[in-house]
């Protein structure tokens, strides 16, 4: 359906206390482009991306400016966004910075599957190098990463280290958890950039790699129904 609009679009809340990110989840969301209009599902909120189940999917460009309202059960929410990513029965948004402050998340920021390695500058090996350990997973503001069982790695130590996953970065970490493996440690670390412009390149990493496991999700869950389907023939 084409439809114009060119009103500022303004973010509705009820009143001045924040509500839950998972409000918006499962509500009819209407999704309004210069020149169209489409209805959809909310169906995945985190972090800075919302996705939006809908068959017009094609119709919008990847960067353009639109417009969501969501009829949600704590009123209608109104504010402006931007297409990030589009893929089949689906697109993905960058939630506004005013969402941050009309809505609040269990996780401060969301956490994504990584492959990469954080080598540990006040932690040495025997020959006095580096220890270099395994990157498991990563947010804006912390890593959880395998390490062996060393004397360092206690809860509330911190230290130096370069993270390396596909691009390189120094930060200051601080253990908060630290648990027993077959093999060695799990160790999960509050992170603290220590190059400011850093932050651009992983926000845009830990979106990509928000999409993409929003898109692994909705292939497995499309098998899953035609596996169900071709049972029940």
């Amino acid at each position: 359906m084409r439809n114009g609009w060119s009103s500022q679009a303004g973010l509705a809340s009820a009143n001045g206390d924040l509500l839950p990110l998972n409000v918006l989840l499962h509500c009819r969301t209407v999704v309004e482009s210069q020149n169209f209009v489409t209805t959809g599902l909310m169906t995945h909120v985190e972090g800075e991306l919302f996705e939006v189940e809908l068959s017009e999917f094609e119709s919008f460009e990847l960067g353009e400016k639109v417009k969501l309202t969501i009829y949600t059960p704590a009123g209608i929410q109104t504010f402006p966004s931007t297409i990030f990513a589009k893929y089949e029965g689906a697109i993905a948004l960058i939630q506004p910075p005013e969402v941050h402050k009309k809505f609040e998340e269990k996780r401060e920021h969301p956490r994504v599957e990584v492959s990469g390695s954080v080598q540990l500058v006040d932690v040495l090996d025997k020959e006095g190098n580096p220890v270099e350990v395994t990157l498991r997973n990563i947010s804006v503001s912390g890593i959880a990463f395998e390490a062996p069982d060393l004397p360092a790695f206690t809860k509330e130590a911190t230290m130096k280290a370069t993270v390396g996953l596909g691009f390189e970065f120094n930060c200051e970490l601080e253990i908060v958890r630290r648990d027993r493996q077959e093999e060695g440690l799990m160790c999960g670390a509050k992170m603290k950039l220590l190059e400011p412009d850093m932050l651009r390149p992983l926000r845009a990493l830990i979106l990509r790699q928000q999409v993409e496991r929003n898109v692994r999700t909705r292939k497995e869950n499309e098998n899953k129904k035609h596996t169900a389907v071709f049972k029940k023939a």
